[in-house]
């Protein structure tokens, strides 16, 4: 067990982006909505982000330049600069429901609502602590793989925990695993479906694995690592997923309304009465776990690919990149800081990340098909088929949610 935690990590970081806040809201509405009946939609989901991740690997350790830094050698600035800039934005975009959600978790555990001078201390404390560690830290890579490593743990103990009290049903939760197309009909629970998809089935945070393996130091002779951490990591992150969704079931499926449990105190609330004071704790102890791993690496994603599409510098720790960084979480914290305090409204925020949704999710997709193609022109390290067949359909599927997003973005859902 020590010596496979000490070879995984990339994919352990996108993991922990990716189980932020919005992605453990999200499954525990789908939970509430549907039970056990979608389990099978996050099984589809492990199988394409395993692809994806694995060939973003491939490619990290095969090819000579960075993801972005090939796309432009080969298509042109405007093919890295259009990845970098939909990344940048939607993570900035974003980073504000992380700030967001320190504050949620935090007054569950404090038994009060924070006043305007709190959420702004709370929150000023907590970026620059991240923006310090960004720019002090010798090796940040190995800093923040160690860091991610502790917080997914956390994560998968404080949940872990209340999966057991909850007592989820296991035959129906394998009858779950087999596909049911039933929930579709219905328009609201599709867009509680597609919430889900949106969350966890994240290309950016499956791309970014490309740049991770490099800043781990991985070559063509850890290909084998690679492909091993892109599934022990995908792994984690749809389970950790699935044991926050069968603890919904268990507990809300019939008996609470989905729209209720919109954040970590509502839900910790709901808890309280089945499973007594401390699973608001420990809810909201994972709750933060996720929002503190999300918030560094949402940030150094959009900073960092951000700095390579632009030509800038495709190191973790180049100073464009770091400075890229910085910007988001400024961005983010403001934003958050406006959101609790006034009545600043969040909606053109939401759409500016959701318009860049709409092309970078797409276009990320295609833009590892398209380099993993080019790979599999070679000499050798040739691409494997099989990653290059489900970045093709994941490409289908990023498509469908981006049309998702504009016809709620025009009103037509």
């Amino acid at each position: 067990m020590k010596k496979i935690l000490q070879s995984v990590g990339p994919a352990i970081v996108v993991a922990a982006v990716v189980l932020g806040p919005g992605s453990i809201t999200t499954s525990t509405k789908v939970g509430a909505t549907f039970g056990y009946d979608v389990l099978w939609v996050l099984l589809v989901i492990l199988i394409l982000l395993i692809g994806l991740a694995s060939l973003a690997a491939w490619l990290g350790a095969t090819m000579t330049q960075s993801l972005c830094g090939e796309l432009n050698t080969r298509l042109g600035k405007w093919a890295g600069g259009i990845i970098g800039i939909a990344a940048f934005v939607i993570v900035a975009g974003f980073q504000s429901s992380n700030n967001m959600a320190v504050v949620a978790g935090l007054e569950p555990m404090f038994g009060r609502e924070f006043s305007t001078a709190g959420i702004i201390a709370t929150l000023a404390v907590t970026n620059g602590i991240i923006i310090a560690i960004l720019y002090l830290a010798k090796d940040l890579y190995q800093y923040i793989e160690k860091l991610m490593k502790i917080f997914v743990g956390l994560m998968i103990i404080a949940f872990i925990v209340n999966f057991f009290w909850a007592k989820p049903s296991i035959p129906d939760a394998a009858a779950g695993l087999i596909p049911d197309f039933r929930p579709f009909g219905d328009k609201l629970q599709l867009l509680t479906l597609m919430g889900l998809i949106g969350t966890t089935f994240s290309v950016v945070g499956a791309f970014y694995q490309g740049y991770l393996v490099r800043e781990k130091g991985w070559t063509v002779n850890d290909l084998g690592a690679g492909r091993r951490d892109s599934i022990i990591g995908m792994c984690v992150l749809v389970g950790v997923t699935a044991i926050i969704m069968m603890t919904s079931a268990a507990v809300f499926a019939g008996k609470t309304d989905a729209a209720e449990l919109g954040n970590a105190g509502a839900i910790s609330a709901q808890l309280e009465p089945l499973f007594g004071a401390k699973a608001k704790y420990i809810f909201c102890f994972g709750f933060l776990a996720g929002a503190f791993s999300s918030f560094l690496v949402n940030a150094m994603i959009g900073g960092h690919v951000f700095s390579d599409g632009m030509g800038r510098g495709g190191k973790l720790q180049s100073k464009f990149s770091q400075h890229s960084t910085t910007a988001a979480l400024l961005v983010g914290m403001v934003i958050g800081i406006l959101a609790l305090t006034t009545d600043f409204d969040r909606t053109t925020t939401i759409v500016i990340a959701q318009a860049a949704t709409v092309i970078g999710g797409p276009a990320v997709v295609a833009a590892l098909l398209y380099l993993g193609l080019q790979q599999r022109k070679a000499a050798e390290h040739k691409t494997p088929m099989w990653m290059l067949v489900i970045a093709g359909v994941s490409l289908i599927v990023s498509l469908s949610v981006a049309t998702r997003t504009v016809l709620k973005l025009t009103g037509v859902l």
